[in-house]
């Protein structure tokens, strides 16, 4: 009969007294460059430009409060947070995104570019939910 307690000797196949793994970032010095000059000019793009404007100027033609008539399928809800909700997953991507990178061994410019096509996508989403519910907003019928 065989006994059905274990040994708790270590087995040959044991690391136990193997090294921690090492984290090996792969880094390519033209991907840091382009990744930190996007970074740059994106920064400077939001604080020292007057882009927003140009991207959100539609935001001044929202209706807000209780005497605005309502608009089919509540679409006119949306707009706010379709633009910020845009605005704040942009700035996710922007930093957190080249972190991911270095741990996955991703290429770390893509990131900001990501950042920007989702601003224009929140403004471009925000821009029609206002053109569809401007209408429903002034409509004296």
């Amino acid at each position: 009969m065989t006994s059905t307690q274990q040994s708790d000797a270590p087995s040959p196949g044991d690391h136990a007294h193997s090294p921690p793994p090492v984290l090996r970032l792969r880094l390519v010095p033209w991907d840091v460059f382009f990744a930190v000059t996007l970074l740059a000019t994106l920064v400077i793009v939001a604080i020292a430009t007057d882009w927003y404007s140009g991207l959100f100027g539609f935001l001044t033609d929202v209706c807000t409060g209780d005497e605005c008539p309502p608009v089919p399928f509540g679409v006119d809800f949306y707009i706010y947070p379709v633009v910020w909700g845009g605005i704040g997953a942009a700035i996710a991507a922007a930093l957190l995104g080249p972190m991911v990178s270095l741990l996955k061994g991703w290429y770390l410019s893509f990131w900001p570019l990501l950042a920007i096509a989702i601003v224009v996508f929140s403004s471009v989403a925000g821009s029609m939910l206002t053109a569809y519910s401007v209408p429903y907003w002034h409509w004296s019928g």
